[in-house]
């Protein structure tokens, strides 16, 4: 099978069984969780910055493209925030990230069910107001008020593997 269509299947198999878990923990309000998919525009400042380097600014929170360092392989869940040189390194790689703020414990578990595969999930130190999830690929970003892993799954399925290298942008 072509490692695409894996990567696919294997996102969907793991949301369905997140939204499992959160169908049965009584998540009321899922249908209105999440916003659009929306594309941003292009950061034509887009290229490589040299670890170390001062930090650039961004021009979205948290950003989809811009000023970015080579990222290492990620963990599929991170104990800690990405700092957003390193978050643009993997989407530039075709990575989707996942990221939040003030989760219960079940839906951060809901939400970690979905990492893996260039897909990652990682606590973020703050989002825009009103976020409490963010999902981001290559200049595409869904914001979400709460979690709705069914549309945040899907996010992922879509996007994974679609950075600017010629994987499918």
């Amino acid at each position: 099978m072509h490692r695409p269509a894996l990567r696919r299947l294997l996102v969907l198999g793991a949301t369905c069984a997140a939204v499992a878990t959160v169908a049965c923990a009584g998540d009321g309000d899922a249908d209105a969780a999440c916003g659009p998919v929306r594309r941003e525009p292009l950061d034509a400042r887009s290229f490589h910055v040299l670890p170390g380097a001062d930090a650039p600014e961004f021009r979205t929170d948290p950003p989809t493209s811009g000023p970015h360092v080579a990222a290492p392989e990620p963990e599929p869940v991170a104990d800690e925030p990405i700092p957003p040189v390193v978050q643009v390194g993997i989407l530039e790689e075709g990575g989707v990230l996942i990221q939040h703020v003030d989760l219960s414990d079940a839906d951060r578990e809901a939400v970690e069910a979905l990492a893996g595969d260039g897909v990652v999930v990682a606590p973020a130190e703050s989002l825009p107001e009103g976020a409490a999830v963010i999902a981001t690929a290559w200049v595409t970003k869904q914001v979400c008020t709460s979690v709705d892993v069914g549309d945040l799954g899907a996010f992922a399925a879509d996007h994974v593997d679609r950075g600017p290298d010629g994987h499918g942008s």
